[in-house]
C-alpha cells in the first residue's frame, strides 16, 4: 500500500500528525501501537507489546523504555511499519523520526500464558500486553540469573503496585519452574 495514495494515507497521514502530537511518550506509544495493531489484524496478526516495552506501559512510565518490543510476525509488521507507517529499517530496529518511535520484533514466540494477555483499550482501538505475570517472571529472570539491580526493582515495583490483581499461585509456579523462586519470595516480603 502506498501511503501518499487513497482515502487511507490521508487517514493514515492524519493520525502519524496526532501521534507525533502526543507529548506523553507512554501514551505516545500505546496510542501507536493501537494503530499498527489494528492494521496487522487486517492481516490475521497480533503483536503483543513485551519487555521494556511493557514494563513502561504497567509502570506508566516511571521504568521508561525508548523502543516499542513486539513478538508477532516480523515480516508482516516489518511490512506495516515500512507502507503504511513510514518507517525505515536500520539494523534489527524500525524507526520512524517524525513521530520518535523505534520498534523491535525479537521474536515471535510469546514467553508466557496467551491467556494472560492483558488488552489496553484507547478509543476505537487495542494493544494487545504480555501479562503482568509472565512480565513479572521475565523481569525475574534477569534480575536472578544476569544479576541486574534494575530488572529486580522493576519485578519488586510491579509486584507492590499490583499486589491485588495479579494471580499469586500462578507466579509461585512459573517462579519455581524458572529457578528464581526465591527472589520472588524475598522481593514479596520487601
Amino acid at each position: 500500500m502506498d501511503r501518499k495514495q487513497g482515502n487511507g494515507a490521508k487517514i493514515i497521514t492524519t493520525e502519524l500528525k496526532k501521534i507525533s502530537s502526543i507529548e506523553n511518550l507512554v501514551d505516545r506509544k500505546i496510542y501507536f501501537m493501537g494503530l499498527l495493531t489494528r492494521e496487522a489484524e487486517k492481516r490475521h496478526v497480533q503483536p503483543i507489546v513485551v519487555g521494556g516495552s511493557a514494563v513502561d506501559f504497567y509502570t506508566e512510565g516511571i521504568y521508561p523504555s525508548y523502543d516499542i518490543d513486539l513478538v508477532s510476525d516480523r515480516k508482516v509488521i516489518g511490512e506495516i511499519l515500512e507502507h503504511v507507517f513510514d518507517f525505515k529499517q536500520s539494523g534489527k530496529n524500525w524507526i520512524n523520526e517524525q513521530i520518535g518511535l523505534y520498534v523491535e520484533v525479537p521474536g515471535s514466540h510469546l514467553a508466557g500464558d496467551k491467556d494472560k494477555v492483558m488488552t489496553i483499550k484507547i478509543e476505537n482501538l487495542k494493544v494487545y500486553v504480555i501479562g503482568i505475570e509472565d512480565l513479572i517472571i521475565d523481569r525475574l529472570n534477569a534480575c536472578v540469573h544476569w544479576k541486574s539491580q534494575r530488572d529486580c526493582d522493576q519485578a519488586q515495583y510491579m509486584i507492590r503496585y499490583y499486589r491485588d490483581r495479579v494471580d499469586f499461585e500462578y507466579l509461585e509456579k512459573k517462579a519455581r519452574d524458572e529457578v528464581v523462586l526465591n527472589k520472588f519470595r524475598e522481593l514479596c516480603k520487601e
